[in-house]
């Protein structure tokens, strides 16, 4: 067993050795030894708990159109056609290692692990940089021994565990006192301004002695802390993140890393799971493919494989769900047709980073988010000819990101990464406002279990929808979507749908409820632009943000004429409408 995080979890005392928003700071270093050092901490002042499930919308429902319906849908409640695949709360991810300890921003991460646990379902946690120096890993003595210091490992883990997830370990970057080359820096990777090393591990002696030591002692101090079958089974192991720019000798380089850092991670534990390599988008075919050669040819383990895929790689446009979704079966097709000495490989296939654009866009905090993934993910999850992928976790999680220094604004600041706003870390009620993409996640997390057969729509862009039942038959769920590739439609118009739901599993009265997430609904952004875009809102509008956040229903009793249901409504471009029905 591991010891609580709650009293982490409840300190508000900010690190003193972390400096102020935008100035750096002192290096986190450690005493070395195993017992290691004490372990400053900031987080809120008290752990997130869930706030009431979502009540009645104020206000009467969006008005029911006069003109003739632009998309037409029908969903066959009656039977199923197989369990909804829930892939996408697999894993999030959460930016770095020590945005789970303390930020430049006078918060921690794990609040909003908590919040997207509790609310969208996600398992799983991925962060880069767990061997930074801000960790405090590893040291050495005067003679070159090696020192382990795993305090701050555990205070990150446990809280992940706090949190009701498992870690997905991504094993990065280079400890300085074992970096090759002490300068190679990748300082596009802000980190409070400690931007870590990225040469190979191996020291001025080229040995990957001291970095394979350093996996099997990480290995069995996991299992120690939190058992060895659960380490074994249930977590992953990643080699390193986007090796083209973030590791010193590029791809080239990149199979002795993984097979070094395999081999000291095994020796510690034969049956864990591993994999890479993390691939940026542009690179991840060839290195996906020269992993599986690699594994095949030397017989190195390979469980997984992981890739990289945003809405505006390749210079596609910003939220291309048509792209992302031929280039996961590009993925598939090519794994599929790599055949080496008559093997292939038959693990797991992840993308482990995903969001409407890699860049700090806008349509990462308004609707455009939200229909792009709602609309990627029911593709990928219901195609019947390409395997789903295992994950597809969304970077990232919470606006407390510091791959780049967002300092100043506390709200929005046109396109930060996360789910969650950061907010004051001076005012609660700020804490972990929803964006539309979030409220994306938590609508697929109200699913139910069993798919149902969805007919109509508009082919491409347009309107589309995902249908389920609950595994007792008692409740169906329609959400449907609007979207448009390349997040420059007019979110303003909409569409008239016709929709109707044949072969209900219940008689009798319908009770209805509708779930909206718009431009004028579950919308902190359009709250946000309504009062002027302030950088730093007042205790005031951040109430008005959190509420304007929160999700809500419109609720009717209606008759279903011979198991038939149906319903003309306005459907917003990029936005959704979760739609359950259920006896009355």
């Amino acid at each position: 067993m591991f010891a609580s995080a709650a009293g982490l979890s409840s300190a508000c005392a900010k690190d003193p050795a972390q400096g102020a928003p935008g100035t750096g700071g002192g290096m986190l270093g450690g005493s070395g030894g195993n017992g290691g050092d004490s372990v400053g901490a900031c987080s809120d002042p008290e752990a997130w708990t869930p706030p009431a499930a979502p009540g009645a919308c104020a206000g009467a429902p969006p008005a029911t159109p006069t003109t003739a319906a632009e998309a037409t849908l029908a969903v066959d409640a009656g039977t199923s056609t197989g369990a909804w695949n829930r892939f996408y709360e697999k894993a999030v991810a959460a930016d770095h290692a020590h945005t789970l300890i303390c930020t430049a921003y006078g918060r921690n991460a794990q609040n909003a692990l908590r919040k997207a646990h509790a609310q969208a379902g996600f398992q799983y946690v991925r962060f880069h940089g767990i061997f930074n120096d801000d960790i405090a890993v590893y040291s050495e003595d005067a003679s070159g021994a090696p020192i382990y210091n795993w305090s701050r490992v555990d205070a990150i883990y446990d809280g992940i565990v706090a949190a009701g997830m498992r870690p997905f370990v991504e094993v990065s970057f280079t400890p300085a006192a074992m970096a090759s080359d002490p300068s190679q820096i990748q300082r596009q990777l802000w980190y409070n301004n400690k931007s870590p090393n990225i040469s190979p591990p191996t020291g001025a002696s080229g040995d990957w002695g001291k970095w394979a030591a350093l996996m099997t002692a990480f290995v069995q101090h996991l299992e120690e802390r939190y058992g060895t079958d659960e380490v074994r089974d249930n977590w992953y192991f990643e080699v390193w993140n986007e090796p083209s720019w973030m590791y010193g000798p590029g791809d080239g380089g990149y199979w002795d890393l993984y097979k070094n850092t395999v081999a000291g991670l095994l020796a510690g534990d034969p049956g864990l799971r591993v994999g890479g390599p993390a691939g940026s988008a542009g690179e991840s075919p060839s290195m996906i493919k020269m992993m599986i050669t690699g594994s095949l040819n030397t017989g190195t383990k390979l469980d997984f494989v992981t890739y990289h895929r945003y809405g505006d790689d390749d210079n596609k446009p910003i939220a291309d769900v048509t792209d992302s979704v031929a280039f996961h079966q590009s993925i598939v097709d090519m794994i599929d047709t790599t055949v080496i000495k008559n093997m292939k490989f038959g693990g797991e296939v992840i993308n482990d980073e995903f969001g409407p654009s890699w860049m700090p866009d806008v349509s990462r905090d308004n609707e455009v988010a939200a229909t792009y993934i709602v609309k990627m993910i029911h593709l990928l999850g219901t195609n019947p000819s390409v395997p789903a992928p295992t994950a597809y976790g969304y970077w990232a999680v919470s606006d407390l990101y510091e791959e780049i220094s967002t300092a100043g604004p506390s709200a929005f600041r046109q396109g930060n990464y996360g789910l969650l706003l950061r907010g004051d870390a001076t005012i609660p009620e700020s804490f972990d406002v929803a964006k539309p993409s979030f409220n994306a996640f938590r609508l697929l997390h109200m699913l139910g279990d069993q798919q149902l057969s969805v007919t109509g729509g508009t082919a491409g862009n347009g309107v589309g929808a995902a249908a389920t039942r609950s595994a007792d038959g008692k409740t169906v769920q329609i959400l449907v979507y609007d979207h448009v590739d390349g997040g420059k439609a007019d979110s303003s118009m909409s569409n008239v749908v016709s929709l109707s739901v044949n072969n209900l599993p219940f008689t009798g009265p319908v009770r209805v409820r509708r779930t909206i997430v718009d431009r004028g609904h579950a919308n902190a952004y359009r709250a946000w632009m309504s009062m002027g875009s302030p950088s730093n809102p007042s205790k005031a509008q951040w109430v008005t943000l959190r509420d304007a956040a929160e999700l809500c229903y419109y609720e009717t009793t209606e008759q279903a004429a011979g198991g038939t249901w149906t319903l003309t409504f306005p459907q917003s471009i990029y936005g959704l409408t979760l739609i359950e029905l259920a006896a009355g």
